[in-house]
C-alpha cells in the first residue's frame, strides 16, 4: 500500500510538471505566432506603401504632399495623437487601370460568373461601358491614419486608410484639394478604404539632396538632416504652425516645371493586436512631466532593448534601460509632448517594421554629373 501511494504521488508530480511544461510551450508558441502575424501584416502594409513611393511620377503632373495632423482624441482641448497623411501621384500600370475601372462591378457577381464560365465583360451592358481614362497613365493615392476611439483600449490606436483613383490629363486630383480632409483631419466617408487597424505608429522621413543618411537618419534643421514632411512644389501646403515636423527640409532647391522628389524615404510601421492589450503592463505610480523613471506592474513584458519605444496614453517614450519592474525612459519621443499620466495607464508597444525606399529620379536626378566621392550625399548608403 505504501509503495502504491508513493508511486501515485510520484506519477501525479510528474504529470503536473509535464502539463506545466506543455502549457509553457503552448504559451511561447502562441506568442510567437501572434508576433509572426503582426510582422506579416506590417510587412504587407509597408510593401504596399513602398510600391506607391517607388512609382512616384517626376513629370509636370507629379506631386508628393506629406504633412502631420493633430488629433484631440478625447476632446479635452489637448493634442493626444499626431498622425501623418501622404498624398502622391504615381504611374499607373495596366493592372491598376483595369482594377480601378472595374470598381463599380460587384466582386461576388464577377466571381460567380467566372465559376460558371461566363465572360465577365458581358456582365456590363454595352451601352453602359465607358472606356477607362488611361490617357495620362497616372493615378493619385492618399494614405491617412485616423484615431479609432476616444476611450478604453481603442484610445491611442489608429486606423490606416488608403485611397486611389485614376488621374485625368491636366487634373490636379481629388485627394490634393485643401477641403478633401475635414478641419478635424478626417477624410470624407467612403473616400478611403481601411488597410489595417491597430496602428500605434507610422513614421516617415525624407532624404533631401543634401541629407547624409549612410550612418543613420536624423531629423533636424541642418543640411545633413532628413525631414518629416514634404511639399513637391514648395507651395507651403503643410501647416508649420500645426506641428514642427511640417516645416520644410533645409536647403531645398527651387522648383522649375517639375516636382521636387526626395532621394529616399524611410518608413516605420508599428502594429499592436487587440489581444496583446490584455498582457500589457500598467503604471504603478503617477507620472509628472519631468519623471524619467517609473515602476510598472510587469517589467518582464516590456521591450528591454535601448531605443525601443513605448506608448502611454498619447505620449511616446524611448526606452533607456529596464531593471526588474522599473524602467528608465526619454520622454516626449516621436514628436509628442510630455504630459502627466495617472496610475493604471496602460503601457503599450508593438512590433516595428522599418523599410527604406529609394526614389528613382531618372533624367531629373539631382546627382547627375556629381563627383565620384559624393556617394554619401542622400543616396542611402
Amino acid at each position: 500500500m505504501v509503495e502504491l501511494i508513493v508511486a501515485s504521488g510520484l506519477a501525479a508530480m510528474l504529470m503536473v510538471a509535464l502539463f506545466r511544461l506543455l502549457d509553457t510551450a503552448l504559451d511561447m508558441w502562441t506568442r510567437g505566432e501572434d508576433q509572426r502575424l503582426v510582422v506579416e501584416r506590417g510587412v504587407a502594409t509597408a510593401e504596399l506603401m513602398a510600391a506607391d513611393l517607388r512609382s512616384l511620377h517626376g513629370g509636370s503632373q507629379g506631386d508628393l504632399l506629406v504633412d502631420w495632423v493633430n488629433f484631440d482624441v478625447d476632446r479635452d482641448g489637448r493634442v493626444d495623437r499626431v498622425w501623418p497623411r501622404l498624398r502622391l501621384v504615381r504611374t499607373a500600370s495596366m493592372e491598376d487601370v483595369v482594377r480601378l475601372a472595374a470598381r463599380g462591378i460587384d466582386p461576388e457577381l464577377v466571381a460567380q460568373a467566372r465559376e460558371l464560365g461566363v465572360d465577365v465583360e458581358n456582365l456590363i451592358p454595352e451601352d453602359e461601358r465607358t472606356p477607362p481614362p488611361i490617357q495620362s497613365g497616372l493615378m493619385e493615392v492618399a494614405w491617412a491614419v485616423v484615431p479609432i476611439g476616444s476611450s478604453g483600449l481603442d484610445r491611442g490606436a489608429g486606423l490606416l486608410m488608403r485611397g486611389e483613383a485614376l488621374l485625368k490629363p491636366g487634373s490636379t486630383g481629388t485627394f490634393f484639394r485643401s477641403e478633401f480632409f475635414s478641419t478635424g483631419g478626417r477624410p470624407p466617408v467612403g473616400a478611403l478604404e481601411e488597410v489595417s487597424g491597430g496602428v500605434l505608429w507610422l513614421g516617415l522621413q525624407f532624404a533631401t539632396q543634401t541629407s547624409i543618411i549612410w550612418d543613420g537618419w536624423t531629423m533636424g534643421s541642418d543640411l545633413s538632416n532628413s525631414c518629416a514632411s514634404w511639399d513637391a512644389w514648395n507651395s507651403q501646403r503643410p501647416d508649420g504652425e500645426a506641428h514642427p515636423w511640417n516645416l520644410p527640409g533645409a536647403g531645398m532647391p527651387a522648383v522649375s516645371g517639375r516636382p521636387l522628389l526626395p532621394r529616399r524615404v524611410r518608413m516605420e510601421l508599428e502594429f499592436e493586436r487587440p489581444a496583446d492589450l490584455q498582457r500589457r503592463p500598467v503604471l504603478l505610480e503617477p507620472l509628472e512631466k519631468q519623471t524619467a523613471s517609473f515602476e510598472v506592474s510587469e517589467g518582464s513584458a516590456l521591450p528591454y532593448e535601448k531605443g525601443r519605444h513605448i506608448l502611454v496614453d498619447g505620449e511616446w517614450m524611448e526606452v533607456q534601460s529596464l531593471r526588474g519592474d522599473r524602467i528608465h525612459v526619454k520622454r516626449a519621443a516621436r514628436g509628442t509632448s510630455a504630459v502627466p499620466h495617472e496610475v493604471g495607464a496602460v503601457v503599450r508597444y508593438g512590433e516595428t517594421i522599418t523599410v527604406e525606399v529609394p526614389v528613382a529620379m531618372h533624367s531629373d536626378d539631382w546627382n547627375l554629373g556629381r563627383p565620384a566621392n559624393s556617394d554619401r550625399l542622400g543616396n542611402g548608403r
